[in-house]
């Protein structure tokens, strides 16, 4: 489960290190990534993250994979959601 993973990243101190690819309606083919270093907030259901001095709230299952370097460790199986 994605939240087991990014909370991992979190107490290991790794966090800054990844990248979060979400589901975004109206970005470029309808993806953003979000650094982990700007995440402030990690829940079960939701993170929270800064982005230009706001926060932002992204549900969990809007997560379509997490990047550490060049190395994905966490992608969402088709259908999954």
């Amino acid at each position: 489960m994605v939240f087991e993973t990014l909370n991992r990243l979190k107490w290991t101190g790794k966090m800054s290190s990844c990248h979060v690819a979400i589901h975004h309606r109206g970005a470029s083919e309808d993806r953003k990534t979000i650094k982990g270093a700007d995440i402030i907030e990690l829940k079960k259901s939701r993170f929270t993250y800064e982005s230009k001095g706001r926060e932002n709230t992204i549900p969990l299952h809007r997560i379509v994979s997490v990047n550490v370097g060049d190395k994905c460790i966490w992608k969402r199986r088709t259908g999954e959601g």
